[in-house]
């Protein structure tokens, strides 16, 4: 006899709506991609393709209840997304450090800061896949491995927020001729804006990973357990708000200013 997960009966309207806006998203993003060479977006092009497969799944999930299978794997898909979509803006934040050549400016080296938050993600992802796959045969413990994942997410996220916070301040109040030269040709409000997209998406993936710790440490009949509303508006909202601020400033804006400084300065000389 199948045992039935699901504590509500999921929309198939709101599944369809988030699969349709994660589609488009993504698609952008590889077009983005491969026209403007930004290889360090593969992980958040990956990540809204597990997004895109979470909401297929959670469609097919709602015609039928007591499929195991759709239950367990549309969970999968969706709870390790944020952390491909985390990944990619690590890898913008220490390319914009060496880009503005402000690389004294960070705790720690420029060619750690991937290293060290990345391997962090990749840590969080795993065991957040083995909670996953654990979850038709012992939901508790998966519940336990699955909280483990997402606080090492959480402490990660939190250091890299102050990482890239102490950096802003460091070249705020100092800039450096690269990042004043940089400023003039970019048309997007410059370096800044790169943080201050940086700044938004981190907070959004972080709210996240708070609402989806909060929501395992509850029990199945717990309010954020029995109620589908908190995933679409504390995780789905939250997830494509970040893929659409990051097509909105795409940091290859400020790459491309990069590209135009050089030739400017290759004419001079």
């Amino acid at each position: 006899m199948n045992i039935n997960l699901w504590a509500y009966n999921p929309s198939p309207a709101a599944a369809i709506t988030f699969l349709i806006l994660f589609t488009v998203a993504t698609l952008w993003h590889v077009v983005l991609l491969f026209t403007r060479k930004t290889w360090y977006f593969i992980p958040l092009v990956i990540g809204g393709a597990l997004e895109i497969v979470g909401y297929l799944l959670r469609y097919l999930g709602s015609r039928d209840l007591e499929s195991l299978v759709f239950f367990i794997l549309q969970t999968l898909a969706i709870l390790v997304a944020p952390a491909l979509l985390a990944a990619s803006i690590y890898m913008v934040l220490g390319r914009l450090v060496i880009l503005v050549r402000a690389e004294a400016y960070l705790p720690v080296r420029p060619s750690w800061l991937t290293k060290i938050f990345v391997g962090g993600d990749i840590l969080s992802f795993i065991i957040q896949i083995a909670g996953s796959i654990m979850m038709s045969s012992n939901f508790s413990l998966a519940k336990a491995i699955i909280l483990v994942g997402l606080a090492i997410q959480l402490i990660f996220f939190g250091l890299f927020v102050f990482s890239a916070a102490l950096f802003y301040q460091r070249l705020d109040k100092n800039p450096t001729p690269t990042a004043y030269r940089l400023d003039a040709c970019s048309s997007k409000r410059g370096w800044r804006g790169v943080m201050h997209v940086l700044f938004l998406t981190s907070v959004l993936i972080f709210v996240r990973s708070v609402f989806r710790f909060v929501e395992f440490t509850g029990d199945h009949d717990s309010p954020m357990m029995t109620s589908e509303a908190y995933i679409y508006i504390c995780d789905s909202l939250l997830m494509f708000s970040v893929m659409a601020a990051l097509l909105y400033l795409h940091p290859s804006e400020y790459i491309q200013a990069h590209k135009n400084m050089n030739s400017l300065e290759g004419e001079e000389l």
